[in-house]
C-alpha cells in the first residue's frame, strides 16, 4: 500500500485536468496530485500503427454505446482526447453560454475581458481563452497545408453554394504526416501532454498515471458530507510508457478537495460507484455525444487523402437551422473499413480504390435527452452508455446524410458511399452516383448496427447550474451532493457546447483554477 497525502486530488490528465493543474500549480504553493488511468506515452512511443496506438483510447478504442451501436472514442492517457483527436479549437460559443444563464441559472463566465467574476480581479472568460489560445499555438492552416481531401470537400461545397472556413488548430510547424488519431510522433500538436502537464509538473505537481481510481472515501459530519481521500490501485507501467511517480499496487490518498475531471463517461462512472447521494437522479443523464455520420466519394484519380492535416476545412452554414457541421474526415485502412458498408469482395472493391477515395462527415449537434444516459455496472466493472438518437435529431441527420452525398458529387467524385446497410428505395446498395438518388437518404432510420455513426465528443452528463433538480453541480462546479468535490471537464455543459469542445474544456478548466487559487479559504485551505 502506497500513502499520499495531498491537499487537492485532480482526476484525469486531459484536456481539462492537466490545463487545471497547472493553473492550480502556477496560482497557488498547494500540494496537487493528478491521476490519469492511462499511461504516459510521448513522442517517441507513437509508432504511427493503428492497432498498436488503440492504447492510447479507453478499452483500446471498443468502447460503445450498449447495443455495440455507436463507438464512443475516448482518450485514456496522459493529455486524453487531445493527444489523440485533430486539434481542432472553437471559441466558447457566448449565444450557448448565455442560453445556460437563461435555462438553469448558470451565473459567472462572463465574456468581457472586464470582468471580475465572483470579485476576482481578471476573472472572465475572455481572458482564460486568450490565455489558453496563447499556450496551444491556436491558429489558422496555411494554403500549402490543405490536401486533396479538404480541397474536395471545399469544392463540392462552393458549387452547391455552402460556403466553408478554416478550422483553427492547436499545432506548430505541422509536418502533415496524417497520424494525428494515433497521436503526434513529433510533438508538432499541441495536447495537454506536451503543454499543461509538463507546466504542472514542472511546478512539482505529482503525477501518477495507469492509475485506476475505485472511489471517493467520504466522512458525515453531522449534515456536512465531505471526502477524505481516493481509493485507487497504479497497475504496472506499460512498456513504452514514462515511468511513473509510485510502484504498483494499492494507493491511498488523503485529500482535502477532488476534483473530478475524467470526461462525461468517467466522471460520473465514478461518483456512482463511490455512492454519491443522487436523490433526483441526475448524475450521468443527459448525455450528448455529436454523432458523426461519415460519407465517401470514390474519384476517378489518386488524391492526397490522408497526409497532410486531417481536418482543415469545414462548414457552420447549416449549424443555426439544422445543427449540422460538415467536416472533411478521412481515416486510416483498418478504421476505414471498419465504416464502409458491405462485405467480402462488395467492400474489397471500394478499398482497392483507397488511395482515390475521399470522405467527410455531418457531425450533429444532438439534443440533451435524460433517457440518453451513462450508469455504472458493479457486475461489469465497466459504464454502460444508453443512447438513442431522437425523432427530430433523425430528421436533421437525414438531411445531412442527402447533403453530404449532393457534397461528395459536386467534388467530382464518381460515387458517394454511405456507411449504411438499411435498404435505400430503389438502390441496391447505399451507393449514389446522381444527385436525385440522394434524395433516397429520406428512407434512413437510423437503425443500430446498420447505419454507422461515431463519436468522440461526450458532455452534459454532471450538467452545471443552480437548480439541483436538473444539475448535478452548481455554477462553479461543486456537487450537490457533498462539500469539497468539483467537476470540471465536458460533463458539466448543461448541453451541448455547440461545437467541437475541446477549446472550451480548456478555456473552462482555466478559468476553474483560477478561481479556485483565489477561493481556498472555501475549501478550508
Amino acid at each position: 500500500m502506497t500513502n499520499v497525502d495531498a491537499d487537492i486530488a485532480i482526476v484525469g490528465a486531459g484536456a481539462a485536468g492537466a490545463t487545471l493543474a497547472a493553473t492550480l500549480a502556477e496560482f497557488t504553493n498547494k500540494r496537487i496530485v493528478l491521476l490519469e488511468r492511462g499511461g504516459y506515452f510521448t513522442h517517441e512511443f507513437f509508432d504511427q500503427r493503428e492497432l498498436d496506438m488503440s492504447l492510447l483510447y479507453a478499452d483500446r478504442g471498443s468502447r460503445t454505446t450498449v447495443e455495440g451501436a455507436i463507438p464512443v472514442q475516448s482518450g485514456e492517457c496522459v493529455g486524453g482526447g487531445t493527444t489523440i483527436n485533430y486539434a481542432l479549437c472553437f471559441d466558447p460559443r457566448q449565444d450557448v453560454w448565455n442560453e445556460w444563464k437563461r435555462d438553469v441559472g448558470l451565473n459567472g463566465f462572463s465574456f468581457e475581458r472586464a470582468a471580475n467574476d465572483y470579485g476576482v480581479l481578471g476573472l472572465n472568460m475572455a481572458s482564460s481563452l486568450a490565455e489558453v489560445r496563447r499556450r496551444i499555438n491556436v491558429h489558422s492552416p496555411l494554403d500549402d497545408e490543405i490536401n486533396g481531401n479538404n480541397h474536395a470537400l471545399a469544392a463540392g461545397c462552393k458549387a452547391l453554394g455552402i460556403p466553408t472556413k478554416r478550422h483553427e488548430l492547436s499545432m506548430i510547424d505541422c509536418i502533415g504526416c496524417g497520424y494525428c488519431a494515433q497521436g503526434c510522433a513529433y510533438d508538432r500538436k499541441l495536447s495537454t501532454m506536451v503543454t499543461y502537464a509538463r507546466d504542472a509538473q514542472r511546478r512539482n505537481v505529482q503525477l501518477i498515471h495507469h492509475c485506476d481510481v475505485e472511489s471517493i472515501q467520504f466522512a458525515q459530519r453531522g449534515a456536512t458530507r465531505a471526502p477524505t481521500g481516493l481509493a485507487a490501485t497504479v497497475r504496472p507501467t506499460m512498456s513504452g510508457s514514462e515511468k511513473n511517480s509510485v510502484a504498483p499496487g494499492p494507493l491511498a490518498l488523503a485529500v482535502k478537495l477532488v476534483i473530478v475531471c475524467a470526461g462525461a463517461i468517467a466522471s460520473p462512472a465514478l461518483l456512482q460507484r463511490s455512492r454519491m447521494p443522487d436523490p433526483d437522479q441526475v448524475i450521468g443523464r443527459g448525455l450528448v455525444l455529436h454523432p458523426i455520420l461519415p460519407i465517401a466519394g470514390i474519384f476517378d484519380s489518386a488524391l492526397s487523402n490522408y497526409r497532410g492535416i486531417t481536418e482543415a476545412v469545414y462548414s457552420d452554414h447549416y449549424a443555426a437551422s439544422h445543427g449540422l457541421y460538415f467536416e472533411s474526415l478521412f481515416r486510416h485502412p483498418a478504421a476505414t473499413a471498419a465504416s464502409l458498408p458491405g462485405i467480402g469482395i462488395d467492400q474489397f472493391a471500394i478499398m482497392s480504390r483507397y488511395d482515390k477515395l475521399a470522405g467527410c462527415a455531418a457531425m450533429l449537434v444532438d439534443s440533451s435527452d435524460p433517457r440518453n444516459r451513462v450508469i455504472w455496472d458493479d457486475a461489469r466493472g465497466a459504464p454502460t452508455i444508453i443512447y438513442r438518437l431522437s425523432g427530430q435529431d433523425k430528421g436533421r441527420l437525414r438531411f445531412g446524410a442527402q447533403r453530404g452525398v449532393e457534397i461528395m458529387l459536386a467534388a467530382g467524385a464518381k460515387e458517394a458511399v454511405l456507411c449504411t446497410e438499411e435498404p435505400l428505395g430503389s438502390l441496391p446498395s447505399a451507393r449514389f452516383s446522381t444527385r436525385q438518388d440522394a434524395a433516397l437518404c429520406e428512407r434512413l432510420e437510423f437503425r443500430p448496427c446498420e447505419t454507422t455513426l461515431l463519436s468522440s465528443q461526450c458532455q452534459s452528463t454532471m450538467k452545471m447550474g443552480e437548480d439541483p433538480k436538473r444539475c448535478a453541480v452548481n455554477s462553479r462546479g461543486e456537487s450537490y451532493a457533498s462539500r469539497n468535490v468539483i467537476v470540471c471537464d465536458a460533463s458539466v455543459f448543461p448541453t451541448s457546447c455547440g461545437a467541437s469542445p475541446m477549446l472550451a474544456v480548456m478555456t473552462l478548466a482555466r478559468y476553474q483554477g483560477k478561481r479556485i487559487a483565489n477561493e481556498l479559504a472555501r475549501y478550508g485551505m
